[in-house]
């Protein structure tokens, strides 16, 4: 006797994963620069340089999947208007 139905997978939101991957890449490379600072016992200049690094590529890299996913949406909607048209 089914009186339950079955859960549905839970999937993360893709504005959730890309704030985790940018959160971990960004402590990755925090903690890179750190430790090469305290290897070489300089004042924080690679843990600022790689931090800055991760930050702008990140950015970068978000701005490219934005740009190739509004391409993708426009074009399904101009396939959408010339099929409609038709």
């Amino acid at each position: 006797m089914k009186l339950l139905p079955k859960p549905k997978p839970v999937s993360l939101d893709s504005g959730v994963s890309q704030g985790i991957e940018m959160a971990v890449g960004l402590v990755v490379f925090f903690l890179m620069g750190w430790g090469i600072d305290a290897l070489l016992g300089t004042v924080p200049v690679f843990m600022i340089t790689f931090t800055v690094f991760a930050m702008v590529g990140q950015f970068v890299k978000m701005y490219f999947i934005y740009s190739r996913d509004m391409r993708h949406l426009e074009e399904q909607r101009a396939e959408m208007l010339r099929g409609g048209q038709q």
